[in-house]
């Protein structure tokens, strides 16, 4: 049972196992393997005590990578325990984040062309430019420090340290970079890439060491169109993982609202979320039901001798009035003319 489809399983092994360094993507099974059935009537298969085993293999959930490599050990009761660790190569792209170890994160805006950017009279290109903003109210000053130590460990061939508090005195930082032909102050004149003018303003320049963060765009990005909705609201599911919507709070309603586009509320929260159709009894403004046996809706307290109007509601709002029936309470939809 649950049986994915051969192409599926075509990278396992005869032990259930992936090998290292196979290619994978999104759906290929990495570990082989079945349970016993859950339920009691899992059991009785025509009259028969027949015990169907089902699949349960661990598909890949990423849209891709290479398989780095495969752990295999036993736990404490001897149960196999299996670890399969799958890579992938990335490039940075826009909307990856980075981050200095002064904890001045961001994210990637812009991706320029090596010719195009700005570059000092040496030829040196910057491989990132950070607006200096970040640093007044931040004050992560210790990345100044790293900046120009490390500028001097590239000129002098020597290890430096650049962290706070235990540095070299910036004093003598200053001199050693005087004494290899820069600025004391760390700041060098650029030129633009595209016309070759130098810039207005004078740019601080250094190497500072950048580690790449988790938060990555081809990790994040999400959309739907249609996709699986909760059993008790039958709105769209919530979050990546389960294939959900993207939630319409109160505020996104104030934007559309302000761009004169209301008429997106009615169909966001409405149309593509949980709409249904009920009939409101005329009289007693309670839900009719329907009757298979004469295929018609009753009113549950007037019965025959009422009429029942057709209502375009939320499911939600439908849940909200069997609960309080639920609770005694008689909630009366009362219809508005021409309905």
């Amino acid at each position: 049972r649950d049986y994915a489809g051969e192409n599926a399983y075509r990278h396992l092994q005869d032990d259930g196992l992936i090998s290292p360094e196979t290619e994978v993507k999104r759906g290929d099974v990495i570990i082989g393997k079945t349970s016993p059935p859950r339920f009691q009537d899992e059991f009785k298969k025509g009259g028969l005590a027949v015990a169907e085993r089902r699949d349960s293999s661990l598909h890949l959930t990423q849209h891709k990578g290479i398989v780095d490599t495969v752990f295999m050990t036993t736990g404490p009761e001897g149960e196999r325990i299996i670890h399969v660790r799958v890579r992938e190569h990335r490039t940075p792209e826009l909307g990856d984040k980075f981050a200095s170890r002064h904890g001045q994160k961001g994210v990637i805006g812009l991706l320029m062309n090596i010719e195009d950017m700005p570059y000092t009279v040496d030829g040196v290109v910057p491989d990132l430019i950070i607006n200096p903003h970040a640093f007044p109210s931040r004050m992560t000053a210790g990345q100044f420090l790293e900046s120009i130590a490390a500028k001097i460990s590239c000129l002098s061939g020597e290890i430096m340290d650049g962290s706070p508090f235990t540095s070299p005195d910036h004093d003598e930082l200053k001199q050693r970079l005087s004494k290899y032909g820069f600025d004391s102050t760390g700041l060098e004149t650029l030129h633009d890439g595209k016309t070759g003018k130098p810039l207005k303003a004078q740019c601080f320049i250094g190497g500072v060491y950048y580690q790449k963060l988790h938060h990555m765009v081809a990790d994040k990005i999400h959309a739907r169109a249609y996709g699986p909705v909760q059993m008790l609201t039958r709105q769209p599911t919530e979050g990546r993982s389960r294939g959900g919507g993207l939630r319409i709070g109160e505020m996104e309603k104030d934007t559309f609202v302000a761009y004169g586009a209301s008429a997106v509320i009615q169909e966001r929260l409405l149309e593509s979320s949980d709409k249904t159709e009920i009939y409101i009894c005329s009289k007693c403004g309670l839900e009719g039901f329907y009757q298979p046996s004469t295929k018609k809706i009753f009113c549950p307290r007037d019965k025959e001798s009422s009429v029942l109007a057709p209502v375009e509601v939320s499911y939600a709002f439908r849940l909200l009035l069997d609960e309080l029936k639920s609770l005694n309470i008689y909630p009366k939809v009362v219809l508005g003319e021409g309905v």
